[in-house]
């Protein structure tokens, strides 16, 4: 096979392999397609050396044919043979090597054109192949710019939504704090307008005891009246009648001179004897009949209050668990007496009235229930771990937990104590969380700022989330977070007020107490000024779970 045929056959190849190239680029990715685009320069750069050396061969071969022609027409021809005609003669080989080399020539030539046509062919696709590169390219840096816009408009959406989102969770806090202020506010209109509405039935039957006694009075007085009316007229005939028999007896005597003989008729005509008259002695003042109404009321003297005792912290301990560990941090308190509910001249009747209360000594946790306290339980008893709103766990106090589950907690720890744990009542609650004061707040009656976490506390966690325990300064009793971060479970079914409550004892058991609701005391960090009183009481469903809802415990010692 001689070399302007092999090359030839590997231009083919090379053509072949190019078109493939092509086909292939088409449907690739734009990295692929920029690879392929590579290749097939290399594959355009070997066809047109492959062109250039089948150039250089066939030139080399037309320069050998046409010497060799020229050769073969120098030969002599012979004198004595005659040349028979064209048409019946055979061409002489010289003629027919010389048609021949120009056939190849022509082919060549043909073959060369078919090339450079093929090559220019492939040169338009590579031209075409660079453009679609470069418009891939592009378009990967346009699809890489809408891409880096698309993602800045999705971080910004996102920022937008989030910020959309705090402002409507604010919105939302915000309507929850008036629509439960509004609450409060009806509940203290209803519970005083149903004491108004006592008060005036209470003086309505009075007023109308009072109208119905005053009026038998009246009758009585009147039937007394009466009969003493007839009784009068009798007395009143029969007298005069005696004075007129008198009279006209006298005037019988006296005009009649017969009986002037008689000693008893003649001394009665006989004048009276001129004494000087003595003064008749004086009645005696008649004495009533009841002695003691007469007598004037004496006084009961009232009893004087005994001196109040304020509570003292007597020690601070922690109880072993069972399963390891350490339960709450508990502090005892002193048995003492304190002035339970709100002042006379308060709004909120459900803490009136204010009495006196005195309690044994008891150990309560210094700090809420946290979810280290909280998750230990549940683990250990595979109850489902309650949220945490994504404010952490560890020492932030418990929320989102129901009255029960507060119950059951005490429970478990009553049995890996050994001693008896439960929820303080609302006496205990408010006798510990008061420290003997009797200002709103146990540091006084001023919010101040940075004391506690609530909606208006100055504090870093203020309307957003509790604070952890022990954030703040503790009341003088070593208590912490009395008020607000959390509103706190206590054991107690809910009572309307405090009327009948015994001034004695830890529980207040009985009495119209409605258990399908439970007392939480305290405020939270979503509450404002009016509802962080240590008198503060609310009241829930056992079954409620709310994200600043949680508790503390008591011991009974």
């Amino acid at each position: 096979m001689s070399s302007i045929v092999q090359a030839k056959a590997e231009a083919q190849k090379l053509i072949k392999r190019y078109n493939q190239l092509q086909a292939e680029a088409r449907t690739a990715d734009a990295e692929e397609a920029a690879r392929k685009a590579t290749e097939a320069e290399k594959l355009v750069s070997q066809i047109s050396a492959l062109q250039t050396a089948i150039s250089k061969l066939q030139a080399r071969d037309k320069e050998v044919k046409e010497k060799e022609a020229k050769e073969v027409i120098k030969r002599p021809v012979s004198a004595t043979s005659t040349p028979p005609p064209l048409s019946a003669a055979k061409k002489p080989p010289a003629t027919v090597a010389t048609e021949e080399a120009f056939e190849d020539l022509k082919r060549a030539e043909a073959e060369k054109s078919a090339l450079e046509l093929r090559i220019n062919r492939i040169e338009a696709a590579q031209r075409r192949t660079r453009e679609q590169i470069d418009q891939l390219a592009r378009a990967k840096q346009e699809l890489a710019k809408l891409k880096s816009q698309a993602e800045q408009n999705a971080k910004e959406r996102r920022a937008n939504d989030e910020k959309l989102q705090e402002e409507l969770s604010r919105r939302i806090e915000q309507k929850e704090r008036e629509q439960q202020r509004l609450k409060e506010e009806l509940e203290a209109a209803r519970q005083k307008a149903e004491k108004d509405a006592e008060l005036l039935k209470a003086q309505r039957d009075a007023a109308r005891a009072l109208i119905e006694k005053q009026q038998q009075l009246e009758r009585d007085k009147l039937l007394a009246t009466r009969r003493s009316s007839g009784s009068g007229k009798g007395i009143l005939i029969g007298l005069l009648i005696s004075i007129l028999s008198v009279v006209g007896l006298g005037a019988t005597i006296w005009f009649t001179p017969v009986l002037d003989s008689v000693p008893i008729i003649a001394r009665i005509k006989a004048p009276p004897p001129t004494n000087t008259p003595v003064a008749n002695p004086a009645r005696p003042t008649p004495q009533p009949r009841d002695v003691a109404h007469a007598q004037p009321a004496v006084e009961e003297p009232k009893p004087v209050a005994a001196k109040l005792e304020p509570p003292h912290a007597l020690e601070v301990y922690q109880d072993n668990l069972a399963r390891g560990g350490l339960g709450p941090v508990m502090i005892k308190l002193s048995e003492g007496a304190f002035m339970m509910g709100a002042k006379a001249s308060s709004p909120y009747q459900d803490e009136l009235p204010s009495h006196e209360v005195r309690l044994q000594s008891f150990s309560i946790s210094r700090f809420e229930i946290t979810f280290d306290d909280f998750d230990a339980f549940a683990e250990s008893t595979n109850l489902s771990l309650p949220k945490d709103n994504g404010w952490g766990r560890g020492k932030q106090p418990v929320i989102n937990v129901t009255w029960e589950e507060a119950v059951d907690y005490t429970k478990w720890l009553s049995q890996q104590t050994g001693h008896q744990y439960r929820l303080p009542s609302e006496r205990e609650w408010e006798y510990a969380a008061g420290a003997g004061k009797d200002t709103l707040y146990w540091w006084g009656n001023e919010l101040g700022r940075n004391r506690a976490s609530c909606a208006v506390c100055g504090s870093q966690w203020d309307g957003q989330q509790p604070a952890p325990i022990g954030s703040f300064q503790p009341n003088p009793l070593g208590l912490n977070d009395t008020i607000g971060n959390v509103l706190e479970w206590t054991v107690d079914c809910f009572r309307s007020n405090y009327l009948g409550a015994p001034t004695t004892g830890n529980l207040w058991q009985g009495g119209s107490e409605d258990c399908s609701r439970h007392v939480a005391r305290s405020g939270s960090f979503r509450s404002y000024e009016n509802a962080l009183r240590t008198t503060k009481r609310n009241n829930y469903s056992p079954r409620t779970r709310l994200d600043n809802l949680g508790f503390r415990v008591v011991r009974v010692d």
